[in-house]
C-alpha cells in the first residue's frame, strides 16, 4: 500500500485550502455583481485583486502538488528497481 510523503500530503492539503480560499472569493464577487446589477454598488478593486493572488495561488500550488507527486512517483519507482 503506499502512503503519500508528509510533503505531498501538506501540498496536497495547501492546494485543497487554496481552492476552498478563491472559491469564497469568487462567490463574493459573483454576488457584489448580482447586487450591482440590482442597483447596488460594484465589487472592490481590492476583493477582484484578493481573487486575482488567490487564483494564482491556487495554480502554483497545484502545479507544485503535481509536481511532487511525479517525484514521489519517480523516487518510488527508482527504490523498485533497487530491490530487483
Amino acid at each position: 500500500m503506499h502512503f503519500p510523503s508528509p510533503v505531498h500530503a501538506t501540498a496536497a492539503c495547501a492546494a485543497m485550502t487554496a481552492t476552498r480560499l478563491r472559491e469564497a472569493a469568487q462567490a463574493q464577487i459573483v454576488s457584489a455583481f448580482r447586487a450591482q446589477m440590482a442597483g447596488g454598488p460594484e465589487p472592490s478593486d481590492e476583493s477582484v485583486a484578493l481573487f486575482a493572488r488567490l487564483a494564482v495561488s491556487e495554480q502554483r500550488l497545484c502545479r507544485r502538488l503535481v509536481a511532487t507527486a511525479v517525484a514521489a512517483e519517480l523516487c518510488d519507482e527508482g527504490h523498485a528497481s533497487e530491490r530487483l
